[in-house]
């Protein structure tokens, strides 16, 4: 057994803008995630994506700014709340076709399903949302995201 400290790095925020069925996508990715090693990511293989129903958006497809105002404050909320301990690290936040998408790698799954389940208890949050936490032990779901920046990883 070993006694290494592993130190979950603080996000760095890269936007990406690319189109997915005919709409813009802009994703902002945590391109810290690309450098971390085999090990690391052992430590954080399921993946938790939470995506919030939104009601507007500009001709560009972004979330307008009232809206914006109205859903920010409880999408950092509940990246501190996943955050809290080192359960989790944010991957990216997406906005496509009036939803927020957000991801997070995950080290203990019922932890985070709890404290979403308490939140939906609660009717604590600004629209309606779903949310799945998924195995992926391979960080396959997050090529998308994460490929680009992965070169000075091997």
């Amino acid at each position: 057994m070993s006694n290494k400290t592993f130190v979950v790095p603080e996000p760095s925020y890269t936007v990406i803008q690319r189109e997915d069925e005919g709409a813009q996508v802009y994703a902002a990715v945590n391109t810290t995630l690309a450098s971390l090693g085999k090990e690391q990511r052992q430590l954080f293989s399921w993946q938790l994506s939470l995506i919030l129903e939104l009601q507007t958006e500009d001709d560009k497809g972004l979330t307008l700014p009232e809206e914006a105002k109205e859903i920010d404050p409880f999408c950092q909320q509940l990246e501190c709340d996943l955050r809290e301990g080192g359960n989790a690290i944010p991957l990216a936040r997406i906005t496509w076709r009036k939803t927020r998408e957000l991801l997070f790698r995950v080290y203990n799954p019922v932890q985070a399903d709890e404290l979403i389940k308490r939140i939906i208890d609660a009717e604590n949050h600004p629209r309606p949302f779903s949310y799945s936490i998924d195995p992926d032990e391979e960080w396959k779901l997050t090529d998308i995201y994460l490929k680009q920046f992965a070169s000075s990883r091997h």
